[in-house]
């Protein structure tokens, strides 16, 4: 049986003919839970890595992942100069991973390299966390502007899933959060 959307009365929403303020979006779409991933470029003393929980996967053929990185950052040169990033989805117990890439002063080159721990370099010249729940190589598709960000759509060349039942984790509100069964 098919469900009906509930009426909504105009008078009760709030005008938004200008918009909402920058503060009230945030918040609210802090209410959308998301994984966390680290994104990777290049390796030694050419890292760049950058926490990131706007991953979505777009397409199955061709598998295409579409990835967002603030437009003023130091990933958009890289990628751009690489032609294309790793994807590395992290597990519950990975929080200060995440935490530490980040910060506007996240480390880059071999201090990056060593933070991330003994990464694998894909086929693609990027560090694969071997720890990660998913590694994804991708190579850039397509680029597009987005406002204060620049969206990566990545052609998945390589992927690699290391343990299903570890919990992912999980951002929800401006907080790590955890799945409840």
């Amino acid at each position: 049986m098919a469900t009906q959307a509930a009426r909504v009365d105009p008078a009760t929403v709030p005008d938004v003919q200008d918009g909402p303020a920058p503060e009230a979006f945030r918040g609210a779409m802090g209410l959308f839970p998301t994984g966390i991933a680290v994104i990777t470029v290049g390796q030694g003393a050419d890292t760049e890595a950058m926490t990131a929980s706007s991953v979505t996967s777009i397409s199955l053929d061709p598998m295409l992942v579409l990835v967002s990185v603030n437009a003023v950052g130091r990933l958009v040169p890289a990628i751009d100069g690489a032609g294309g990033f790793g994807v590395n989805v992290l597990a519950q117990d990975q929080r200060e991973l995440s935490r530490r890439f980040a910060t506007r002063d996240r480390p880059s080159g071999l201090a990056a390299q060593r933070l991330l721990g003994p990464a694998a370099v894909g086929h693609g010249g990027h560090l694969l966390l071997p720890d990660a729940l998913v590694s994804l190589q991708c190579t850039t598709e397509h680029r597009y502007p987005g406002g204060d960000h620049v969206l990566y759509l990545g052609l998945v060349r390589a992927l690699r899933v290391t343990d299903p039942d570890r919990p992912p984790l999980v951002y929800h509100r401006g907080a790590y959060t955890s799945l409840s069964a």
